[in-house]
């Protein structure tokens, strides 16, 4: 009878438990992504509990706060380069319109890294990008 048992689980449950934990974060068949990495050029290591912020944003209207499209939070953050991917839905996207990709590196509540400069992008274009960002000192 343990026999049996040791069988079922070393068969039956285990390959089934690795087989659920192996398959990739489920998507929208509409989703795109964009794919990319956040650095810096400060000589200096990220402390072990830094989280990275990424949020895809519509800045078209000068006097308005910018439409947050997408984000993604990546936490712990690492080393840089910090690889991201942040998906959304290429319907929420319209022609004519700025979009950009901003990227901040948080401890706590307190802001390590923003972008020195806005990074614009066409969502819809599947180019790697790189954002680089600079000590909120």
């Amino acid at each position: 009878m343990l026999d049996r048992i040791a069988e079922f689980f070393i068969f039956g449950l285990v390959p089934l438990v690795v087989g659920v934990l192996a398959v990739p974060e489920i998507t929208n068949a509409g989703e795109k992504t964009i794919a990319g990495e956040v650095t810096y050029r400060e000589r200096i290591a990220l402390p072990p509990d830094a989280v990275l912020m990424v949020e895809l944003a519509d800045i078209s209207l000068a006097d308005r706060p910018p439409a947050v499209i997408a984000k993604r939070r990546i936490a712990p953050a690492g080393q840089v380069p910090i690889r991201f991917e942040i998906g959304f839905d290429p319907k929420a996207i319209e022609q004519g319109r700025i979009y950009t990709l901003q990227a901040r590196i948080f401890v706590g509540e307190r802001l390590l890294f923003i972008p020195d400069r806005r990074h614009l992008i066409d969502p819809l274009d599947a180019k790697p990008v790189t954002v680089v960002v600079i000590r909120a000192d």
